[in-house]
């Protein structure tokens, strides 16, 4: 019997997992992510004979580094509250156990296949609408009256962050500066805040037989994010698919342009979520370059593990550099031009 497994057994009762069809006889998959922004070791708990997961349980990778595994369980529970679980294609907490030091995250599991890149590429539209009805699922928690410092808190802080990481270092510096001057038209607007997963990519995206987008993994998540932030994300990764840029840096920028740029095939999609949100559409391009300089600001979240227990400056810096989020930003700064 494994860590995990003597956790369920010990905690099974008060777990309540019979209630949750969880029979005493499991068998526990290991999962250990190689990215290495991945702060997580991942079990799948199987009930005896079962083809699917009935539960997921989450334990930090490095000793005592619980913060992403409270923050997510944290989530979950207040999206739970504001009327989003399991039907909605969220997780629901089941429970969150303090042992040793370590917070060990219980949650169920999702239900659908893999929305894998060649599922994409059968259905496109199928997978863009999914995506769609997912993000416009999501709450809005602050009225625009009621979210004043939204540019500061989404934009700012997340980027003075990332340059903290690399003092010294003019190329994020640098990018950091202009991509503030890039946004002064939507640092000029007020825009309501939103619940934000924040990684609505491959392996995190689930697909029911009805069409309806299960989502996991909710590590980078807020209850105060950007309208459409989600959204944007999620059809570069349709993107990506439809035109086999998964690997090639080139060809996921080439995918960006073809889906973000005037007359690109996602921007009438994009427009459509900001219209439903009672954001000016005229404000899509600038969503566009926030959503990839805010997705490459949450590296330094990301690699704060990694930076404290090994590797060094030069170290986090190739991961920063080497990310498709960071290419993304530089490309959508330097030399994708808004309209």
């Amino acid at each position: 019997m494994n860590y995990i497994d003597q956790l369920l057994a010990d905690h099974y009762g008060d777990l309540g997992l019979a209630g949750l069809g969880v029979p005493r006889t499991w068998t526990t998959l290991l999962l250990t992510p190689q990215f290495v922004t991945s702060r997580h070791i991942v079990a799948l708990v199987f009930a005896e004979g079962a083809a699917r997961p009935s539960l997921v349980v989450k334990v930090p990778r490095q000793p005592g580094d619980n913060a992403s595994v409270r923050k997510e369980a944290d989530v979950l529970l207040e999206l739970k509250s504001l009327g989003v679980g399991s039907e909605q294609g969220a997780p629901e907490v089941v429970g969150v156990l303090d042992v040793g030091g370590q917070t060990v995250l219980i949650e169920t599991a999702v239900g659908g296949d893999l929305l894998e890149p060649r599922r994409v590429v059968e259905d496109v539209p199928r997978a863009v609408r999914a995506g769609m009805d997912f993000v416009a699922g999501l709450p809005c928690t602050r009225p625009v009256a009621e979210n004043p410092d939204w540019y500061e808190r989404t934009v700012g802080r997340p980027l003075a962050a990332l340059a903290s990481l690399f003092p010294g270092q003019t190329e994020v510096a640098a990018l950091v500066e202009r991509t503030h001057q890039a946004l002064a038209p939507l640092r000029a607007e007020q825009l309501p805040a939103v619940v934000e997963h924040g990684d609505l990519s491959y392996q995190n995206l689930f697909l029911k037989p009805d069409g309806r987008l299960q989502v996991v993994d909710w590590e980078r998540s807020r209850l105060d994010g950007l309208p459409a932030h989600d959204l944007i994300f999620y059809l570069q990764y349709v993107g990506q698919s439809r035109e086999q840029a998964l690997s090639s840096r080139q060809l996921q920028l080439q995918a960006f342009n073809n889906a973000f740029s005037p007359g690109g095939w996602a921007v009438s999609s994009v427009a459509e979520h900001l219209r439903l949100r009672n954001v000016d559409t005229g404000l899509l391009p600038y969503l566009v370059i926030a959503t990839w300089a805010r997705s490459a600001a949450t590296l330094a979240y990301r690699l704060k593990a990694e930076g404290t227990h090994g590797g060094g400056p030069g170290h986090l810096q190739g991961a920063v550099t080497a990310d498709r989020d960071f290419w993304l930003w530089r490309h959508a700064v330097t030399e994708w031009t808004p309209r």
